[in-house]
């Protein structure tokens, strides 16, 4: 499957994914939220509706990162009527921040995830660089999200884009309030779910095991005092 063509939302209104990302929104006042991985748009949906049923929702900025043109101009359209939303067509991060293939195999090889099959999840790691070289979308979007609301950290972040950039996104947005990570049992977010279950700062709210697996992870004194009775 190309980049470009659409694809179906994996956090959806059939998984506990969707509404936790809306909960949270709901519940916690935010000011900034970052999507990296528009996708399908599920997650998407979620944080909109969970901005447009709480009382904030007139300060909200909702930035979201979508390499695909396909998927960017469909989510764009979508929602161009959303007066927080701020859709951007480009990469997160720079080439250079992504894995080596090296790294890569070793660990499909250590883990065994994705069937194994190092070849096929190389395919996608050499995919998606083609695909940024060929659109010139070499550049840090996520630094261009902060010049552009004049921010250094964000209220709710959701990790969601290619399989290689996790760890790179995450360097460029330290301690921020919440993030939301899907497919946390796979090489995308692997390491970040695993390196904010051992920060004593934040405090893991949800985790769920369908498809490649998601959590929710958010600052301790947030949890305490919107999460605890």
């Amino acid at each position: 499957m190309g980049l470009d063509n659409l694809i179906d939302p994996e956090v959806n209104q059939n998984t506990q994914s969707f509404y936790v990302i809306q909960e949270y929104i709901k519940r916690v006042p935010v000011e900034t939220i970052l999507e990296i991985g528009g996708g399908g748009g599920g997650s998407t949906e979620a944080v909109i509706k969970g901005v447009q049923s709480s009382n904030t929702s007139n300060n909200v900025k909702f930035a979201s990162i979508e390499l695909s043109r396909g998927r960017y101009n469909f989510l764009k359209d979508k929602y161009k009527d959303v007066p927080f939303y701020i859709p951007y067509n480009t990469s997160s991060v720079t080439l250079d921040k992504l894995p080596s293939e090296e790294e890569v195999a070793t660990f499909i090889k250590q883990t065994g995830v994705h069937g194994g099959n190092v070849e096929e999840v190389l395919r996608w790691l050499r995919q998606d660089i083609e695909y940024t070289k060929e659109n010139g979308f070499n550049e840090c979007g996520i630094q261009k999200v902060k010049d552009d609301l004049k921010v250094q950290k964000f209220s709710f972040v959701i990790l969601d884009s290619g399989e290689f950039c996790s760890n790179a996104e995450f360097r460029e947005l330290p301690d921020c309030d919440a993030y939301f990570l899907d497919d946390i049992n796979v090489y995308k977010n692997w390491y970040v779910h695993r390196e904010l279950l051992n920060n004593p700062e934040y405090v893991l709210l949800f985790k769920e095991d369908i498809r490649g697996g998601s959590s929710l992870f958010c600052k301790k004194e947030i949890a305490v005092k919107y999460f605890t009775r």
